[in-house]
C-alpha cells in the first residue's frame, strides 16, 4: 500500500458525511413540507433551486480548483455547507429552507472537483476501478439508507425536522472536522498533486 492509499478512508469520510447531510436535509424538507400540505410544485422547486445553485457553483468550480489549494477548498466548501444548514435547526419555513438549500448547492461542484480530482489523480491506473467501487459503494449505501432514517425521525413526536437537521449538521460538522484534522487540509493545487505524499 502506497503512502497515498492510506489517506483514501479520510477522503471517503469527508465526502460521505457531506452526502448524508445533503440527502437528509433535502429529503427531510420535502417530506415535512408534504406532511404540512404544501403545494407539490413548491416542494419540487426546492430541488430545482438546489440544482440551479449547483449549476452556478459548477461555473465557478474550475477557477476555484485552480486558484485555491485543494485542502483549503475542501474545508471551505464543507464550512459553507455547515453554515448553510445550521439555520434549519431553528427555522422551518419554506423561505428558510429554500435559501439554505440554494446556499448548500453552491459549494458541491468545487468540493467534488477538488476531492474526487485528487482521489482519482493520485490513484494508480490499475487501482481506479477498485477505488471507484469502494468509494461509490460506501457513499451510496449510506445515501440510500438515509431517507429511511429521515422518515423515522420525522415520525417521532418529539423529534421531527429539527432532529433531521441535527443529524445533517452533525454529519456536515464531522466532514469538516475530518477535512481540518488530518492531512487533507495540506493538499496543494492540482499542479502540485504529483509531489504530495500523505
Amino acid at each position: 500500500m502506497g503512502p497515498d492509499q492510506k489517506e483514501f478512508p479520510l477522503r471517503n469520510h469527508a465526502r460521505r458525511y457531506g452526502d448524508i447531510d445533503c440527502v437528509a436535509s433535502i429529503t427531510g424538507a420535502q417530506i415535512m413540507l408534504a406532511a404540512r400540505g404544501a403545494n407539490a410544485v413548491m416542494i419540487g422547486l426546492l430541488g430545482t433551486a438546489m440544482g440551479v445553485s449547483t449549476l452556478v457553483g459548477s461555473l465557478l468550480a474550475n477557477k476555484l480548483v485552480d486558484m485555491v489549494p485543494t485542502g483549503k477548498l475542501i474545508a471551505g466548501a464543507l464550512a459553507l455547507f455547515v453554515v448553510s444548514q445550521m439555520p434549519l435547526l431553528f427555522l422551518h419555513s419554506y423561505a428558510a429552507i429554500l435559501i439554505c438549500q440554494i446556499l448548500a448547492g453552491l459549494p458541491f461542484p468545487a468540493l467534488n472537483a477538488g476531492l474526487l480530482g485528487f482521489l482519482y489523480g493520485k490513484t494508480p491506473d490499475n487501482m481506479q476501478g477498485r477505488a471507484s467501487a469502494v468509494f461509490e459503494t460506501t457513499v451510496g449505501i449510506l445515501g440510500a439508507a438515509c431517507p429511511a432514517m429521515v422518515g423515522w425521525l420525522l415520525q417521532q413526536p418529539d423529534l421531527g425536522f429539527t432532529a433531521v437537521m441535527a443529524v445533517a449538521v452533525v454529519c456536515s460538522v464531522a466532514g469538516l472536522a475530518v477535512s481540518l484534522a488530518g492531512p487533507l487540509r495540506s493538499i496543494p493545487n492540482p499542479d502540485q498533486w504529483s509531489e504530495v505524499f500523505l
